[in-house]
């Protein structure tokens, strides 16, 4: 498991947990076994992420990101 905000780009990936503070992103869609997958970054180091979870597309903080878990979706 490794946080998304260090995922690779156009892979999809599968939501294993994210932090305790995160009811935010829960209420957006982001649960355990959901596809997820990063589309952009931001070319700054700590910059947003675009991401896509299902069939919606978020911008996310860095810190944001680095709250959620993901796994490589084996499919």
């Amino acid at each position: 498991m490794f946080p998304l905000n260090t995922a690779p780009i156009h892979i999809w990936h599968r939501i294993a947990s994210h932090g305790v503070e995160s009811a935010r992103l829960a209420a957006l869609g982001f649960l355990p076994a959901e596809p997820v997958r990063v589309l952009r970054r931001s070319w700054w180091r700590r910059g947003a992420l675009v991401v896509q979870v299902g069939n919606a597309t978020f911008a996310l903080r860095d810190s944001e990101a680095a709250q959620i878990g993901v796994e490589r979706d084996p499919t």
